[in-house]
């Protein structure tokens, strides 16, 4: 299992921790090189498909900075409408800060994006943060899967790409 933690300044809008996570999915080589094997793609999935979402406490906190944003958490509040749901409400998680939610420590809150690929976020503290410790946020404090992106990144950044194919004879 992957994970990471993250530091945040209360202040600090929901964007922020958007653009702080890293997520394989997001390292995708976006398009088709099969007859180009040796070009090196000019984007990754990322840059593509920028929209995502926090669901917290009801609201689904939809990132809309980039013209090409869509409303994913659509689909989503669309079935609720129709399974007696309560109505869920949205907003922009750019115009969000920390200071405006309301969370409860150690439960599970959802983000999304690429359309499909969920994470679950969970607070796990909070903190009086003196003015000294104020540097650079959101911060990096722990990163499982950071061999495994290196890996990654090794790998998609290698000129030459390699098919390797197994037969059972």
């Amino acid at each position: 299992m992957a994970y990471q933690t993250l530091h945040v300044l209360g202040s600090q809008k929901l964007s922020d921790l958007r653009d702080a996570i890293c997520c394989v999915s997001d390292l995708q080589v976006f398009g088709e090189f099969s007859n180009t094997p040796d070009m090196v793609p000019q984007f990754i999935s990322k840059d593509h498909y920028k929209s995502a979402f926090f669901f917290f406490n009801g609201t689904f906190f939809n990132d809309t900075r980039f013209p090409e944003c869509q409303d994913i958490s659509k689909t989503t509040r669309e079935w609720t409408r129709t399974r007696d749901f309560p109505e869920f409400k949205t907003a922009k998680m750019e115009d969000t800060s920390f200071y405006d939610l309301k969370m409860k420590v150690g439960f599970p809150y959802l983000y999304t994006h690429q359309g499909d690929c969920e994470h679950v976020v969970i607070l796990t503290d909070v903190r009086s943060a003196l003015p000294h410790f104020m540097l650079i946020f959101p911060r990096l404090h722990t990163h499982f899967f950071l061999k495994l992106l290196k890996m990654f990144l090794k790998f998609y950044l290698q000129k030459n790409w390699r098919l390797v194919l197994h037969s059972n004879r």
